[in-house]
């Protein structure tokens, strides 16, 4: 087995990830959601799937959809949540939802296929064409087992999706959680139209 291949894939990717926009989103929806097992798992199959089209040939992809489309489309989604948390956030002032009178621990439920689905749709968009994408397609070019690539990226960018879990249930206890979705609609805005214009 060519152990520096899953190596070089996983410390690239890792480095590459810590504190991006992915790791950024995953713990903004830790502390929407409130459900830590569905938002780590909606981001790690999304990265992984994504990592997988990489490895695969992700050339090929931006053959079907022009890579500007698939930025607009990223772009979107992040504006759209980040509209959708602030209405959250409203609601919560406005005493609409118990959410505010209730602590992290009680409010989490066990599986909230909403967070789950929420979290691997807007991850997959926005990883799509994204550096860790053409780094994993750069790496599966070098090298004679793609799969090692494949299963390296995959591996680093699943523990940089449960370190950004974990700091959103710490942010969950420190913040108050109407600032918390102001704070999270704000930064999805934001990283919406970064993306939108090419920056992010």
């Amino acid at each position: 087995m060519e152990w520096d291949s899953l190596l070089s894939a996983f410390g690239l990717i890792f480095i590459a990830e810590l504190g991006d926009k992915t790791q950024l989103a995953v713990v903004t929806q830790t502390c929407k959601f409130h459900s830590p097992w569905a938002v780590f798992l909606g981001g790690s199959l999304a990265l992984t799937a994504v990592t997988a089209l990489g490895a695969a040939g992700g050339s090929l992809l931006g053959a079907v959809i022009p890579m500007e489309v698939i930025r607009y489309l990223a772009a979107a989604a992040f504006g759209v949540m980040g509209l959708l948390i602030w209405r959250e956030a409203a609601k919560t002032a406005a005493g609409d939802t118990c959410e505010a009178e209730l602590t992290c621990e009680e409010i989490r439920p066990h599986w909230d296929w909403r967070a789950f689905g929420a979290t691997f749709s807007l991850l997959f968009l926005a990883e799509l064409g994204d550096k860790t994408q053409l780094a994993v397609l750069g790496l599966a070019s070098k090298r004679p087992s793609p799969w090692l690539v494949f299963i390296g990226g995959s591996l680093a960018l699943t523990a940089v999706t449960a370190l950004g879990v974990a700091g959103g249930q710490q942010l969950s206890r420190w913040i108050p959680q109407q600032r918390l979705l102001q704070l999270s609609a704000v930064a999805f805005v934001g990283m919406g139209a970064l993306m939108g214009l090419g920056v992010l």
